[in-house]
């Protein structure tokens, strides 16, 4: 199961404001917390006990922590020498390197006594960790976690993304990414339009963010980016959250019979030969042999791509396959169409593979908008 985790900026609030928000996105199962230290200036000792104290909470709850540094921030405070001491005084469980130190630094921190990982910036860089996974760099402290982006139309396309993910997947190295919560509007930086990895997300819900990066099953870490969301937002995700497979939400076209919607709720599996028009599950085809499911035209219909189908009575062997429909076509009298998928959902099909199983969800139309 993809992890859930949030973002806390505060140095502008009190240490029992700042409790009480690690506690609510805890209730909701948050279980890794994001901090930044980039944005700290002039004399830090303040901010630090702060950090200190709530990361300190924090883990009493379960919950890791890793803060973001860069190269300036560590000269400014002259831990140059001490970095990973200092890290570990805070009470941290890893630290993200914004900018990239020099190799033989990396190396060195990753070989730390502590355990903590060190995390690397995932949105700009193949090089670095190829040399890192050649070097003599300890690979079980390594993980990677995608920037976030304040200034609007500067967030990662969805092709730089899944190229980037789909790298360090594959080396098996744990990914993280951010999502922008719509309820709330703080991050480091005094700017107010979003903080998505991917700017296709800024103004999307969350629930369709987070059902987008599980279903690329590249992502191990979902970040809530900014502060401070509602738990009326916590509570839309929580669904999703822990879904396990790919769930797609699925408005009824018209009234469908009782045997109908127990196909649409079908625990699914996508068949492994695979054709241009359709995603079949034939499961059902054996769970509701014995079922009627009575035609509902007697002439053809004209579907389009997320239209959910159900061969009926007329097709015989076939009845009960359930198929979502991958490109227009017509089909005739022997198939129901049934539902629609949400059509802000219809670009999670491409993550559905041959064999791999996934859910449709029937939701209110209101839903959809």
């Amino acid at each position: 199961m993809v992890q859930f985790g949030f973002s806390i900026y505060p140095e502008n609030y009190s240490l029992e404001e700042s409790k009480a928000y690690i506690d609510l996105l805890g209730r909701y199962g948050a279980r890794r917390m994001f901090m930044s230290l980039l944005q700290l200036g002039g004399d830090t000792q303040e901010a630090l006990q702060l950090y200190r104290d709530l990361i300190a909470y924090a883990r009493q709850l379960g919950i890791v922590v890793i803060a973001d540094l860069s190269p300036s921030f560590i000269e400014a405070q002259g831990w140059q020498k001490s970095l990973i001491e200092e890290a570990h005084g805070l009470g941290l469980t890893g630290i993200r390197l914004d900018e990239a130190l020099p190799l033989e630094e990396i190396v060195s921190l990753t070989q730390n006594l502590y355990g903590l990982k060190i995390e690397l910036n995932l949105s700009t860089d193949k090089v670095l960790l190829t040399k890192l996974l050649a070097s003599e760099a300890n690979r079980d402290n390594i993980v990677a976690c995608h920037n976030f982006y304040p200034h609007a139309y500067t967030g990662l396309s969805e092709e730089h993304f899944l190229e980037m993910s789909s790298f360090y997947h594959q080396e098996g190295i744990q990914t993280a990414a951010f999502v922008t919560a719509q309820s709330a509007t703080e991050g480091p930086w005094p700017l107010s339009e979003g903080l998505p990895t991917l700017e296709e997300h800024r103004n999307q819900t969350l629930p369709l963010q987070i059902a987008w990066l599980k279903a690329t099953g590249l992502i191990d870490c979902i970040l809530i980016s900014n502060q401070f969301i509602s738990e009326e937002e916590l509570q839309s995700i929580q669904s999703i959250l822990e879904e396990e497979d790919v769930c797609l939400p699925v408005e009824l076209t018209g009234q469908v019979t009782a045997v109908e919607r127990e196909i649409i709720e079908f625990d699914h599996v996508y068949r492994g030969d695979i054709s241009a028009y359709l995603l079949r599950s034939t499961m059902p085809r054996i769970v509701y042999k014995d079922a009627a499911i009575p035609a509902r035209t007697d002439r053809e219909i004209l579907v389009q791509r997320g239209d959910v189908l159900i061969d009926n009575d007329l097709y015989g062997r076939y009845k009960g396959e359930l198929q979502i429909a991958l490109r227009e076509f017509t089909v005739s009298s022997k198939v129901n169409r049934v539902g629609r998928i949400c059509p802000d959902y219809l670009p999670l099909l491409v993550f559905i593979k041959p064999w791999q199983a996934f859910r449709l969800r029937i939701v209110a139309s209101d839903s959809f908008h």
